[in-house]
């Protein structure tokens, strides 16, 4: 978890705020209408000089954008919500996204489609983070995703909307500023429940995936048989619990959660804990391995794409699973799976991103 000390202000153009904050006030702002194409020639994409990449992106009516964003902040996202309670120094909310150094045009991707918040690069420390803090981003990210959450980390949503509404209230009687004068019209927002259906009805198991899960191709020697096996699986490990920031006696289980993906993977939930620093830490974990489970990931990643690097892992893990059902023999396959390994998951250092170029996420 990062918190950056760092306190958000209101440091944005109007014209940013011209999105489409709900369907009750469709009739106060213009749909926004921007084009992408941009940043595929920023990362030295394919270009397409016979036509531009234009989407116009009604968020709140796209599913899938939603649901991903929502995944993605349940894995490795953070509201930093002011503890009404504490005596410490206020500040406004704040939603913080970390991903690793080789994801900076995923992070600057969402960025230019949200138009919310700055990406900064931490080179020194070996990640990137996606900051929201101007008020009206962050509750333009919690309308988006509201009702699309499923694990315990709803509860921080529920926080930085209820502060919101309190903003609104304790400044209605208030000179408001511009800001303040767009917010105090917009109709409060429903705090919505997390979502209970099927994993495979949304892109938000891509979201959290990209945050949380990876790919692996294991190689190793059968002593018993002197062959070799190439195995591969699909890994989405999360802690145990979530600790409550107004409380770090109260704990709610990602068990729920973790069960029903176990489930939807016919797979089950392993325990683990491990030291590090000295400190033990526990962790639920889903492994798909079977021919039953992988059948399952690879139906709904070809639905729903991952958007990190990893979807790079994907795509190899895919051709080696391609290989293994059309050959019985592993040694037909076993020179590419070795081939790939060398530039696969944490060794990978070949990237593209022409995945993003008509991205299912900009589609309505």
């Amino acid at each position: 978890m990062v918190m950056p000390g760092l306190v958000g202000g209101f440091g944005i153009k109007i014209s940013s705020l011209l999105f489409l904050i709900g369907n009750k006030v469709k009739e106060i702002y213009p749909i926004l209408k921007f084009s992408i194409s941009s940043i595929f020639y920023k990362h030295n994409l394919k270009k397409d000089n016979s036509k531009e990449l234009n989407s116009e992106i009604t968020i709140l009516n796209n599913e899938n954008f939603r649901s991903y964003l929502a995944g993605l902040i349940e894995g490795d996202g953070t509201f930093a919500v002011h503890n009404k309670n504490s005596t410490s120094k206020k500040y406004l909310p704040k939603i913080i996204i970390v991903f690793k150094l080789a994801d900076l045009p995923l992070a600057e991707y969402l960025q230019l489609i949200t138009q919310c918040g700055k990406v900064y690069k931490k080179s020194n420390r070996g990640y990137v983070l996606w900051q929201i803090q101007d008020i009206v981003s962050v509750f333009k990210i919690s309308n988006w995703i509201n009702g699309y959450m499923r694990t315990p980390k709803i509860e921080s949503l529920h926080r930085t909307i209820n502060w919101i509404h309190d903003y609104i209230n304790n400044n209605k009687n208030s000179k408001l500023t511009k800001i303040q004068n767009i917010l105090s019209k917009i109709h409060y927002l429903e705090i919505k429940p997390n979502d209970i259906s099927e994993i495979e009805s949304n892109a938000w198991l891509s979201g959290f995936s990209d945050a949380d899960a990876n790919f692996s191709i294991n190689i190793h020697k059968r002593t018993n048989k002197n062959s070799t096996r190439v195995q591969l699986y699909y890994r989405l490990e999360i802690k145990q619990t979530y600790h409550k920031l107004d409380s770090d006696d109260n704990k709610v289980s990602f068990f729920p959660i973790m069960s029903k993906l176990a489930g939807f993977l016919c797979v089950s939930v392993y325990s683990r804990s491990r030291i590090l620093n000295n400190k033990e830490f526990y962790s639920f974990t889903v492994v798909s391995h079977n021919k039953k489970s992988l059948l399952k990931i690879t139906h709904y990643f070809n639905k729903f794409p991952l958007l990190s690097s990893k979807y790079l892992d994907y795509k190899d893990f895919l051709y080696i699973l391609e290989l293994q059902n059309k050959n019985k023999l592993t040694t037909s396959y076993l020179g590419e799976a070795i081939k790939i390994r060398k530039d696969f998951n944490s060794t990978r250092t070949t990237y593209h991103w022409s995945h993003l170029k008509n991205c299912y996420l900009i589609k309505t």
